[in-house]
């Protein structure tokens, strides 16, 4: 009795977990509240982590609403976006956007379908590259360049360099402030 009862419980919470995971189906293809900069999604066995190589690898085995993946600026009118995906849909629908939060607007999407490039030339501004999905499992990785410069998943690489940029000073280089240190100490 005692295990027919745990086996029910089981089973009941896993078709609620799994019913909570399709709450947000009927917006996925709504503008507005796929660009409000919230994230609004249910997931189960979601990971993700940034690897060696400048990519973001990420997982879910369910995942329906929309997820802020990485946000960044572009400083200069007609900057080349690219985003390389290997992501694939292994079931549902998942699409990646691009997000001018500034305007709450789309400025792209486009679907998980495998090995891809999307490009984009952007206009100076604030934006953020999101994930949404219904009813969607995917796997693989996507990298994020503006014009062939890699941009990195969770903002290290830019807050050495502009942390290095102001221990060196306007036009300085690093070999002249080690000399500088040198000669103080």
């Amino acid at each position: 009795m005692k295990k027919m009862v745990a086996l029910l419980l089981a089973t009941l919470f896993t078709a609620l977990l799994l019913c909570g995971c399709s709450q947000y189906d009927g917006r996925y293809d709504d503008e507005e509240f796929l660009t409000d900069g919230m994230n609004h999604y249910a997931a189960t066995m979601w990971s993700g982590n940034t690897r060696a190589d400048g990519s973001y690898a990420l997982h879910a085995g369910s995942f329906s609403g929309v997820h802020g993946l990485r946000s960044f600026t572009v400083e200069e009118n007609d900057t080349l976006c690219e985003v390389t995906s290997t992501l694939t849909c292994t079931k549902g629908e998942a699409k990646l956007l691009l997000v001018d939060t500034d305007k709450k607007t789309l400025a792209a999407q486009w679907p998980l379908d495998g090995e891809t490039t999307m490009s984009v030339t952007l206009p100076a501004g604030s934006y953020d590259l999101r994930i949404a999905g219904k009813s969607a499992g995917f796997d693989g990785q996507i990298s994020l360049t503006l014009n062939g410069q890699a941009v990195d998943w969770d903002g290290v690489l830019e807050s050495m360099a502009e942390t290095l940029q102001d221990v060196l000073g306007a036009g300085g280089t690093l070999e002249t402030s080690l000399r500088a240190l040198q000669d103080a100490a």
